[in-house]
């Protein structure tokens, strides 16, 4: 009990320690603005500049870069970005207005002008994070979307520039992290002040943000990913073993749990999972990540009060009538229905954006979707005031706001 309590300060202590270093990196970008930013750049990412301007890439560069590339991947690319694009676009509402006798009211749907979109890089580079960035905010055409993101070992991936120029980014900036971040919430010489960031970071960066809401617009606060998969004996265990290992490669962090209602099943799973381990290449985040996971014997009704408790990132029903189950999930990020549905697939090119709410948030967030683009400005014309006059005066008085009475009775 007591090393279980040590380990609780210990972690207490770690934030803490975390949510101080943020605080002090945010304080010197704010008072020393791109020179604080040039050393923050050197003590973190390890690259010396002189200049800002050099991490900076815009638009003719994008352009040029993805006139190089062969048919082959700008086929792909178009592909995705026509899927994702398509299936966004059946959220669309136009501005509205209803005409009546007495009175005239609407809303007027604009979109947020300047999006920064964060997406992860050091250790690999995520293309995928573009496009589900950028695909719902598309839809209601901002007036510029710029990214950051930082670079690994100092490349610059010319497919990272190809795609970007695709999602109609303007300007890249090549560094990330809370540095970075800092100077998009507060504006500097050469990058401009965003009124709206999304995508996923670490847990600086998560950090960063939340301390940020309300200077500027935020996303979520996603942290690391999830997975439930609810299975049944028909599907072979060495399909969901490896769905097992696709979410828990993501990090050390990331979690699966799969549930099933036949235990001989389940220990064949078992076996499979033990057995092709060995063999995958990123093991090590696997074997890691396993201590987030865990195989789980269950009869299908009652799973349902499971994933509405956990809320999943994910969740993938692979059982033979799927749809029977749907209508009892209540909270959940993404869902992927029967046999040949893989997680993977919606991570890359299906429709829904990847960047979906975790750690039990799903019950009061969605994925990225065109609403977080867009502010609906609501449109009131009064032609006729007698009935809105008796209404608000009764109210206003009831609530002693004398001013809002006699401004409501005042107008004839």
């Amino acid at each position: 009990m007591l090393k279980i309590l040590d380990n609780i300060i210990f972690l207490k202590k770690n934030f803490l320690k975390i949510k101080n270093k943020v605080k002090i990196i945010i304080k010197d970008i704010k008072k020393y603005g791109e020179n604080a930013l040039i050393f923050y750049i050197k003590k973190i990412d390890g690259i010396y500049l002189k200049n800002i301007k050099k991490i900076i890439i815009n638009n003719n560069i994008l352009k040029k870069t993805y006139n190089k590339i062969n048919i082959y991947k700008k086929t792909i690319l178009k592909e995705i970005y026509i899927r994702l694009k398509r299936y966004h676009h059946h959220n669309f509402i136009n501005s509205w207005q209803i005409n009546k006798k007495d009175i005239i009211y609407g809303q007027k749907i604009n979109s947020i002008e300047k999006i920064c979109i964060y997406v992860p890089g050091g250790n690999t580079i995520y293309p995928s994070s573009i496009f589900m960035n950028c695909s719902p905010s598309l839809i209601y055409k901002p007036k510029t979307i710029f990214m950051i993101s930082p670079i690994k070992n100092g490349l610059i991936s010319n497919l990272i520039l190809s795609i970007s120029y695709l999602n109609n980014i303007k300007k890249i900036i090549f560094s990330g992290g809370v540095h970075t971040l800092s100077c998009v919430v507060f504006g500097t010489k050469n990058i401009i002040k965003a009124d709206k960031i999304t995508g996923p970071g670490n847990y600086f960066v998560t950090k960063a943000k939340k301390i940020f809401f309300g200077n500027i617009g935020i996303d979520m606060l996603a942290g690391p990913s999830e997975l439930i998969i609810i299975c049944d004996s028909k599907i072979h265990p060495y399909i969901i073993s490896l769905d097992f290992f696709s979410q828990l490669e993501h990090d050390i962090y990331a979690s699966c749990i799969v549930i099933c209602n036949n235990k001989k099943y389940l220990n064949l799973l078992y076996k499979y999972i033990y057995k092709l381990l060995k063999i995958q290449k990123n093991k090590k985040i696997i074997f890691k990540s396993l201590n987030n996971s865990f195989l789980l014997f269950k009869t299908i009704i009652n799973t349902i009060e499971i994933i509405n408790f956990f809320s999943p990132e994910h969740l993938m029903i692979c059982i033979k009538n799927s749809n029977k189950i749907l209508k009892y999930i209540k909270n959940c990020g993404a869902i992927f229905l029967n046999y040949k549905s893989s997680e993977s697939y919606g991570d890359y090119m299906i429709g829904p954006s990847h960047v979906i709410p975790t750690n039990k948030t799903s019950k009061f967030f969605s994925s990225l979707n065109i609403n977080d683009f867009c502010k609906k400005i609501g449109i009131i014309k009064i032609i006729n005031n007698n009935y809105s006059k008796n209404i608000s005066s009764y109210i206003s008085k009831i609530e002693h706001f004398f001013s809002h009475l006699y401004s409501s009775i005042i107008r004839k």
